[in-house]
């Protein structure tokens, strides 16, 4: 019989041979075995799956939350889904890729109230989103803010250089406190409301919020407002104004005690001081370790350490820290504003300087470089000192009561500190409590006139106002927000910038901010 050039024949051919069994000839019999088993369709290659379809969609604003949605899918078999979402006015937006499944349920956040958005459904067979398939659409309207974040009428000016930035807001008259975004035209895109509670807000690695609860709790929210217990704190003390998330499962800790000096026998009063400690809470075990002490560093009984006068029913917030943050160089930047003083603790928490205040260690050349119940104190990369100025008790000779965002160069040799930069509104602004400055990456300045002076009631005065600015390194403002409580007194604590996202989305296009001056009246966008 010879070989006719059929595949099969030439491999029975083969396997007679009287050749060696080397490695060429095993290699050949299998490139004919394959080659003949493909043409006789004994391996015929299985074919790809078809590509995921959506067999239904649906989006309904959440209940909890006017500002959140959700759009349902259900797909024809499992794969990747993300979902587009756009308004004209608001920008448009693409949600984080869901992991492969049948059914979908993808929250969309950095909604405006009262407002229209068109969105698209796309799946994704594996992770390379330029393989999506568009799939179909719809479109959901978001509902008006809820009491009393209805009354909020906001008129914005520029541009922010931050795609978000997060705020609190309390409005006191109803007991009311939220946590707000704004966009970078200045419209109020997501909220949460908590109970009673300090103004802290920390971005965690994982997208959640921490803050203080009730001074012996610390609790997280998620973007979409979940809320849970992070850390119940195992202190005597309160947890008050600040926090820092630390390495290693740690958190930095301001932390408020008290003590009760009996000076009656003399003539005296029975005076209750509260005073500042520093803690830290190690999530390893659940402890609260002190690491410094107000009392042990300084006399508290000798006068020439009160810069704030004893109250005549015999109380007095002796240090009344109000801010906490890390230094380029590991140490600890304290705000203690009833001492009208910046301190600085070393790594191991000894005290480095003390700038104004009793004991400074620093003078100012300028007087009007002072300082005056000041607050969000933290020391730059250069070395600088960056606080937000007050101007609660500052005398008429240095230019009485106004507030401003102040940057101080020290020098150690001259011993002197002396204004580098300042961000200081025409016409003044003073905000007597609470307000916040902070460095933004690229070198501006976000600034938060968050109170009012006090007894101030007339609602049409420029003072009822809470300011949001951001300012150049020029002192130039480049974005501002004016915010009214029409029915509420309301004050807020601090803004933050560098955050990019709420809930994992990604900009695809910018909010309209081509009017050079918008007034939201629920920062609707229509």
């Amino acid at each position: 019989m010879t070989d006719d050039g059929n595949p099969i024949h030439l491999l029975s051919a083969a396997a007679r041979g009287n050749g060696d069994a080397g490695g060429s000839r095993r290699f050949f019999l299998f490139c004919l075995f394959a080659i003949a088993a493909a043409q006789s369709g004994f391996c015929e290659p299985a074919a790809p799956p078809a590509p995921a379809t959506v067999v239904r969609h649906s989006a309904a604003v959440s209940e909890a939350n006017t500002l959140i949605a959700e759009v349902r899918v259900s797909l024809s078999r499992p794969a990747h889904v993300f979902v587009e979402y756009d308004n004209q006015l608001a920008g448009r937006y693409r949600t984080a890729l869901e992991p492969p499944a049948e059914k979908h349920t993808i929250p969309i956040v950095r909604l405006r109230p009262e407002t229209t958005y068109d969105y698209t459904v796309f799946t994704v067979d594996d992770t390379d989103l330029l393989g999506a398939s568009r799939g179909p659409g719809g479109s959901f309207t978001t509902d008006a803010l809820p009491d009393p974040l209805a009354s909020i009428f906001a008129r914005a000016t520029g541009r922010s250089s931050q795609p978000l930035v997060l705020a609190d807001h309390q409005l006191l008259k109803t007991d009311a406190y939220f946590f707000v975004f704004f966009d970078e035209v200045g419209a109020l895109v997501w909220y949460m409301r908590v109970g009673r509670t300090g103004p802290v807000a920390r971005l965690r690695e994982q997208g959640n919020f921490v803050f203080i609860m009730g001074g012996r709790r610390l609790r997280q929210f998620t973007p979409l407002g979940e809320v849970a217990d992070f850390a119940d704190l195992e202190v005597l003390a309160r947890a008050h104004h600040d926090l820092v998330m630390l390495d290693g499962g740690r958190v930095l800790l301001l932390l408020d005690r008290t003590l009760f000096h009996d000076d009656s026998d003399s003539g005296g009063l029975r005076t209750m001081f509260r005073y500042d400690t520093l803690g830290i809470w190690h999530s390893a075990t659940g402890r609260v370790e002190q690491v410094w002490n107000a009392k042990e560093t300084w006399d508290i009984l000798d006068p020439a350490q009160h810069w704030s006068p004893i109250r005549e029913d015999g109380m007095t917030g002796w240090t009344h820290a109000n801010s906490v943050s890390i230094g380029p160089r590991g140490n600890t930047i304290l705000s203690l504003r009833n001492r009208n003083q910046v301190v600085s603790l070393s790594p191991d928490y000894e005290v480095e300087w003390q700038l104004f205040g009793p004991d400074s260690d620093y003078e100012f050349p300028n007087p009007v470089d002072r300082f005056y119940k000041q607050h969000t104190a933290s020391q730059l990369v250069n070395g600088n000192i960056l606080l937000f100025d007050n101007g609660d008790g500052r005398p008429e000779a240095e230019g009485g009561q106004y507030s401003r965002a102040l940057e101080l160069r020290l020098d150690d040799v001259a011993g002197t500190a002396v204004k580098v930069w300042e961000y200081r509104p025409d016409p003044d602004i003073y905000a007597p409590v609470v307000s916040s400055a902070y460095r933004l990456n690229n070198g501006n300045t976000l600034v938060k006139f968050g109170s009012r002076p006090r007894g101030e009631t007339n609602v049409v005065s420029p003072h009822q106002r809470l300011v949001l600015v951001e300012a150049d390194a020029n002192g130039d403002e480049v974005f501002r927000v004016e915010t009214v409580h029409l029915d509420s007194h309301s004050m807020g604590y601090r803004a933050y910038g560098g955050i990019e996202a709420i809930g994992g989305e990604t900009m695809l296009r910018p909010p309209d901010g081509s009017v050079a001056t918008r007034s939201f009246s629920g920062n609707a966008a229509k």
